[in-house]
């Protein structure tokens, strides 16, 4: 979350009450909603992590009940799919961005949103469009993990996404290494290798190195080399 409002004489206000399975605004005098500082510096956010790449489908969101409409309204809701397989990666700025809603009214209770068809992403954002308080007492995420349909062997356009970086390295262990006709052939055959998490196609030699998940776990596995264009299999 972009901050965290802080009251002092009860509990309340973490991120991490947006997703504690409970739709409730207030239990035994604590407020149970995630809720961000007023900081007229920034539009305030909360995103989640599904700690996956999902095609989602539906996305519940649940504000206030008990008063402060405007806490929950003027806001969009976004899929964020990432630019890399890396493990830990978790920069927002950095990303495929789709956008799922824009939500002009105020949430009360609660609001069921459908995605655009074959909407695609690792994490939910929700971010106000305005420098006003966010709260959000729940948010339910309902899609198909993209990996299942990849780890099955069965090849869809659904199932599978390629995401390209044009002179570019990626760092990683060496699966195998071979002479492709394209890129095309290169990220084809890494995508039927469940180990593979990226091709990397030279274009002086036509080779084509396949590469396992990312050893540091950073957005810093992808470097510049314009010899090279690399496809993240996601």
């Amino acid at each position: 979350m972009s901050s965290m409002y802080v009251p002092g004489d009860y509990n309340c206000c973490l991120s991490e009450y947006a997703v504690d399975g409970n739709i409730t605004t207030w239990v035994y005098q604590d407020m149970i909603c995630a809720h961000s500082s007023k900081t007229n510096i920034q539009q305030e956010w909360w995103t989640v992590d599904l700690q996956n790449v999902y095609v989602i489908k539906e996305i519940e969101i649940y504000g206030r009940t008990d008063c402060c409409g405007d806490n929950l309204s003027n806001f969009d809701v976004d899929v964020i799919i990432p630019t890399c397989p890396c493990n830990g990666w978790n920069d927002l700025t950095d990303g495929d961005v789709s956008h799922c809603h824009y939500q002009t009214g105020a949430v009360s209770p609660s609001i069921r949103i459908t995605c655009p068809s074959n909407t695609r992403g690792r994490f939910v954002r929700i971010k106000c469009c305005d420098m006003l308080t966010l709260v959000i007492c729940e948010v339910k995420v309902n899609g198909d993990k993209l990996s299942s349909t990849r780890q099955s062997g069965l090849l869809s356009s659904v199932g599978v996404y390629a995401r390209g970086h044009i002179g570019s390295r990626y760092v990683g262990p060496v699966i195998e290494t071979f002479v492709a006709q394209s890129k095309i052939q290169c990220t084809s055959v890494c995508i039927t290798k469940n180990d593979c998490y990226a091709a990397e196609y030279d274009r002086n030699t036509t080779s084509c190195t396949m590469k396992g998940e990312c050893t540091n776990g950073t957005q810093t596995s992808l470097f510049q080399d314009n010899s090279t264009d690399v496809f993240c299999v996601l």
